[in-house]
C-alpha cells in the first residue's frame, strides 16, 4: 500500500520552518555583529579587550 502524500505534508512544513528559523537567527547574528561573520576560538587577548560596562 503506497504512502499518501498528505501524511508527509506536516513533516515538510516542520522541516521548512526549522530552515527559515535557522536562517533568520543566522542573519540576525550577522547583522548584530556589524555585517561580519562570527568569530570562533577567541583567545585570552580577545576576551580581555572586550568592552566592559562602566559602573
Amino acid at each position: 500500500m503506497p504512502l499518501p502524500w498528505e501524511t508527509l505534508l506536516p513533516y515538510g512544513i516542520v522541516i521548512v520552518m526549522f530552515g527559515i528559523t535557522g536562517a533568520g537567527l543566522s542573519t540576525s547574528a550577522y547583522v548584530q555583529n556589524n555585517y561580519k561573520p562570527k568569530r570562533w576560538n577567541l583567545d585570552v587577548w580577545d576576551n580581555q579587550s572586550k568592552e566592559t560596562p562602566a559602573i
